[in-house]
């Protein structure tokens, strides 16, 4: 007999029938102990969750599958409130809040952060009593919510457990793994564009309808997916053949060759986020076809102010959304690349204002790179240009200080490395011989964080290691120093990093940084940068330092 519990073949001829109606019995009895169990979750699972269960079983689920996706929701949902929720990252130079950024700051008394513990000795945060704090009162149960790494949640959708990827894909069968991919995209880079709605696109997927799900839209999804799964090692490599991401890449891209005219709402939206993945991986100016495609099989639609007749509700939802997708995302890459943008007027179904939600990061992005091309000018109105900017440039530290607290640099997070970049860029700046003892180490703090940042982002997507390496050429040989004995660096992985980055082109017209005057906008290209600071060896300049 081999191991235990294991019959061998000869063993299993000779069982006698006695055995065979115990088997029977046995094997009864489990299903009926299954089936008791459904009925008495029926019983007590809430009204939605009991029509789920339901819906699933009359679709021809099978019983256990049922009732082990259930256990599995609950156990979830029950590890999504038991974690720690004082857990925070520390800074890794300079560990507390600097000083400067205490006062008067409005994000500095938000409850959401419960920053308490990294105020500078002798002073103390307002939050627990401050009326206005941004968390407010409620349940610990409510608050534990915004005390956590948003990498520590998990997604539970119904829609996304149905879902069979395989369908629409040629690059894999696995659906466990690609509803995992899935899961990760969604749980926080999804956001970034919205390119698609979720829900009809995962109904979609699940039904086998193609209003709002189709091969091409998939395959390019799996494609951002793939950057955004910890487990794939690999990941930033989208040229290497042997990885997922290149296999779904190549199969997005055969399929647009061949539907890219035809004016589908699914067509449009893999249209921008081709235009997303190739500016993660540094090559926008190749994404720029796709965008302009998606732009185009638009206006041919008129999604931006027409609804065809007989539209059933479900599909206007959908081509509203997509109409307000397409113009959010050319409206971002305009401004963000400094170019006319080929959409001037938004669909004409109104949206909540976002200027009156002044609470995030990219509100002050915006304000610096309005407000700060007009220092050198002389300006009445209060506030002044320069105490905007002044602000912005705080409090934009400030919320980077924060997130990283809360969600440190790890996982995948396109979003960030713009504020990342920016305020990096912005501290270089400001670092030279005259700069007062004080608010030197205050910058070398910020900028040591936002290199950590980068470095950390580095291993999602390429254009990550692409701003790590014009942040670290652009340092002088005493910050450079601070950034060696602040980080574990692999020595052996930089090696391969560096002969990567030479052999890897970077196609980007990105100005990373503020760019007052229309004429200095090449200067700041993100590929015009690394060709000055990718490739040099900071080895050499800091034995010059020594």
């Amino acid at each position: 007999m081999g191991a235990a519990g294991e019959w061998s073949a000869q063993e299993a001829s000779q069982t006698t029938p006695g055995v065979c109606r115990l088997c029977c019995m046995s094997q009864a009895q489990v299903q009926a102990t299954i089936h008791e169990e459904i009925v008495d979750l029926l019983k007590t699972l809430p009204d939605q969750d009991a029509q789920d269960v339901l819906r699933r079983l009359r679709s021809g689920t099978d019983v256990d599958a049922v009732l082990n996706h259930v256990k599995a929701g609950d156990v979830l949902l029950q590890m999504a409130v038991v974690p720690e929720t004082r857990l925070r990252y520390e800074f890794p130079y300079r560990m507390e809040m600097p000083a400067a950024f205490t006062h008067n700051n409005p994000y500095i008394e938000s409850m959401v952060y419960e920053i308490a513990s990294v105020y500078p000795q002798g002073q103390q945060s307002s939050s627990s009593s401050s009326p206005g704090s941004v968390g407010g009162p409620g349940s610990e149960e409510q608050q534990s919510v915004y005390m956590k790494p948003f990498h520590a949640a998990r997604v539970i959708d119904p829609r996304l457990s149905d879902a069979k990827p395989s369908a629409w894909t040629t690059v894999s069968d696995d659906d466990g793994l690609m509803r995992d991919l899935l899961e990760f995209l969604f749980r926080c880079e999804y956001q970034f564009t919205a390119a698609f709605q979720k829900d009809l696109f995962l109904e979609d997927m699940a039904t086998g309808r193609t209003d709002f799900c189709s091969s091409l839209l998939v395959n390019i999804v799996l494609a951002y997916s793939c950057v955004c799964y910890p487990r794939f090692e690999n990941r930033v490599e989208y040229w290497n053949p042997h990885t997922l991401v290149y296999r779904f890449l190549a199969e997005a891209k055969r399929i647009w060759e061949l539907e890219a005219t035809e004016p589908r709402i699914t067509t449009i939206q893999a249209g921008i986020l081709f235009s997303v993945f190739h500016n993660l991986c540094g090559l926008d100016e190749l994404g720029q076809p796709y965008r302009i495609q998606a732009v185009s099989l638009a206006s041919k639609m008129r999604i931006f102010d027409i609804t065809p007749p007989g539209l059933s509700n479900r599909n206007r939802r959908g081509r509203d959304y997509a109409a307000w997708a397409l113009f959010n995302w050319e409206t971002l890459v305009a401004f963000s690349f400094m170019i006319p943008p080929l959409l001037t007027i938004p669909p004409i179904w109104s949206l909540p204002d976002p200027s009156k939600d002044s609470g995030c990061i990219y509100y002050h992005h915006l304000l610096l790179t309005m407000f700060e091309p007009l220092l050198d000018n002389e300006r009445s109105q209060e506030p002044s240009p320069a105490q905007v900017v002044a602000d912005s440039k705080k409090y934009l530290q400030t919320l980077v200080r924060l997130y990283y607290l809360r969600h440190g640099f790890d996982a995948m997070d396109l979003f960030i490395v713009i504020p990342l970049m920016l305020t990096g860029y912005d501290c270089i700046d400001a670092i030279h011989e005259r700069t007062p003892e004080s608010e030197l180490e205050t910058l070398r703090s910020t900028l040591i964080l936002i290199a950590k940042g980068l470095y950390c982002q580095r291993r999602n997507h390429f254009l990550a290691e692409a701003l790590f390496r014009v942040i670290r050429g652009r340092m002088r040989p005493q910050e450079l120093s601070l950034l060696r004995s602040t980080m574990t660096i692999d020595e052996i992985e930089e090696d391969r990093k560096r002969d990567m980055v030479q052999d890897v082109k970077v196609k980007s017209h990105w100005p990373v940084s503020v760019v007052k005057k229309k004429e200095d906008v090449e200067s700041h290209v993100l590929a015009r940068l690394v060709e000055s600071y990718g490739r040099l060896n900071v080895d050499d300049r800091v034995a010059e330092q020594v």
